[in-house]
């Protein structure tokens, strides 16, 4: 693990730190795609989730993958305030996508 280790909201979820991992290795294409129906899953839970806590969103340090990107720092950054369901929706997703199980 690098020295972000349980410096980010998400390490408390094993699963969904080792799948956003996961995603900063993968091809602009593929993680956009999983990306963009990440944040249709965000926005069938709560539409508003995203808008709503956007002002929220750390914007002063830039060190991790997805903060380079804006559309992936939206998404990802959205899940600190999202409910347990949404959550683990979210983890359910991506192993499937990553895994294909």
């Amino acid at each position: 693990m690098n020295g972000d280790e349980n410096n980010r909201w998400y390490d408390k979820y094993p699963d969904l730190r080792k799948y956003v991992d996961i995603l900063k290795s993968l091809n602009n294409q593929d993680r956009d795609e999983i990306i963009q129906s990440m944040k249709e899953i965000i926005l069938n839970h709560d539409e508003e989730l995203i808008d709503k806590n956007a002002m929220e969103f750390p914007i002063i340090c830039r060190r991790r993958w997805y903060d380079k990107d804006p559309y992936a720092w939206l998404v990802v950054n959205s899940l600190k305030y999202a409910e347990e369901d949404l959550i683990t929706d979210i983890i359910i997703f991506l192993h499937e996508k990553l895994y294909g199980t």
